[in-house]
């Protein structure tokens, strides 16, 4: 089932809501980035980092799955990519990302293993976004 957001026209409606609350986050995002592998994220993330080695911004390569928990995304190919896409895979070099990421059905089944800065580890929305919840709840009224 489809759904409409901001003139675009999602897979689902998660998609949707999930592209509303990156605009509502200040993210920067593109719909169905090229294939890394035999994965096809369904998002390009570009979002904002005070780390002075980053450049201002970090980005990932995210798949959005209705699953209600983090462990539900298994061995899913968006699990494979901690750190960013390695050089020599077979990936557009646009969409080359610090790491790739697991979008659930709300801001608490999230999670992605990212480098930057001087390190990097493990995040989830709640870490960059404090007011994930509420963000959420205004997502879900901007999509038709």
């Amino acid at each position: 089932m489809s759904a409409n957001y901001n003139g675009m026209t999602f897979k689902t409606p998660l998609e949707a809501r999930w592209a509303a609350f990156f605009d509502l986050a200040g993210w920067s995002w593109k719909v169905n980035p090229a294939s890394v592998g035999n994965w096809s994220p369904d998002f390009f993330l570009e979002f904002p980092c005070d780390h002075s080695e980053c450049g201002g911004s970090d980005t990932l390569l995210a798949s959005v799955l209705p699953l209600e928990s983090i462990e539900a995304f298994g061995a899913h190919p968006c699990t494979k990519y901690a750190y960013g896409v390695p050089r020599g895979e077979p990936a557009d070099r646009r969409n080359r990302a610090n790491g790739s990421a697991a979008f659930g059905i709300d801001p608490s089944v999230t999670r992605w293993v990212i480098s930057h800065g001087s390190g990097g580890g493990t995040e989830d929305l709640h870490f960059r976004v404090s007011n994930a919840d509420d963000l959420w709840a205004q997502a879900g009224k901007l999509v038709g």
